[in-house]
């Protein structure tokens, strides 16, 4: 019986270890991209608009450099972003891997917003979207650093979502002028 929960356990730890990450790919372009459109009832394309603008302006470092394209009137927030990709080495130390860019762009419509992130890209002399992290076919694959590099976009990506949902759903906190 013990041998047998054993050999269990051994074999559930290899399906784990073999478990490849994906990201979502565009079936379209053949290259990852993430949207999703988020219901906010109640509220008007002009309030969503300004939620996100209050959002990119907190969650990004230097929100005039990642703005491209900004049109409240049509609803539309266009902008290029990047990241860092690192790696942590067997003796625990981190080492810069690159930087991973991408364009966001959100949409507002009456009552929901849809954002869009796309041509994500590991920074190279040329372009290297990172889809390519996926292809086990590829001569120079690396599943140890790609799946730690998938597995850093996820997260990213991941938390950039929950932050952005919960501002432009969430209208901001009203201060009291209580002097």
């Amino acid at each position: 019986m013990k041998k047998l929960i054993i050999v269990i356990l051994v074999l559930l730890n290899a399906f784990n270890i073999n478990a490849q990450l994906t990201l979502p790919i565009n079936e379209e372009t053949k290259q990852a991209e993430i949207q999703k459109v988020v219901d906010v009832s109640g509220a008007s394309k002009a309030e969503l608009y300004e939620r996100a603008m209050a959002w990119i302006n907190k969650f990004y470092p230097n929100p005039n450099g990642v703005i491209q394209k900004k049109d409240a009137e049509k609803g539309e927030i266009e902008g290029k972003a990047q990241f860092k990709l690192k790696i942590i080495d067997k003796k625990g130390v981190e080492h810069f891997e690159g930087i991973e860019g991408y364009t966001i762009t959100l949409n507002f419509k009456d009552g929901k917003f849809r954002y869009t992130i796309s041509r994500i890209h590991w920074k190279q002399a040329s372009y290297f979207d990172v889809s390519k992290w996926m292809d086990t076919n590829d001569p120079d694959y690396n599943y140890e650093k790609y799946q730690s590099y998938i597995k850093q976009t996820l997260e990213y990506f991941e938390n950039l979502e929950k932050e952005l949902v919960a501002a432009v759903k969430n209208p901001p906190a009203k201060k009291k002028d209580d002097w």
